[in-house]
């Protein structure tokens, strides 16, 4: 399943099975006891955490936030929005699958041409 996290696409296999398996590491208590609201929350709290990634290795959080998040709320999609006192509001969206597909693809073009600079 594709998951867009702010501006970052990522694919999450088995999104139930990964959180069971890594909730622990996550941090955010056990998943089954977790509400929807509770998980959208703990990911918010962790913006800044997320904001300052964007290595290879950095790649298993977004997998752990985006697997958190599509158990829990089924959504496809968080959108931290900066709010004027510093924090953010997050935003739950489902977007269609295509138009994930196609973002990722563009996404990945975008590196490639980075790369090749």
């Amino acid at each position: 399943m594709l998951f867009l996290l702010n501006d970052k696409v990522i694919e999450v296999n088995a999104p139930e099975a990964h959180l069971l398996e890594r909730w622990r590491t996550i941090g955010c208590g056990d998943p089954r006891q977790l509400r929807a609201h509770d998980a959208v929350e703990f990911v918010a709290a962790r913006h800044e955490d997320l904001l300052s990634l964007d290595t290879d290795q950095d790649n298993i959080l977004f997998l752990d936030i985006a697997a958190l998040i599509i158990a829990k709320t089924g959504a496809n999609s968080l959108m931290l929005k900066p709010t004027a006192s510093g924090g953010v509001e997050p935003r739950l969206r489902d977007i269609p699958p295509l138009v994930l597909e196609t973002y990722q693809r563009g996404a990945a073009n975008d590196q490639d041409e980075r790369a090749r600079a």
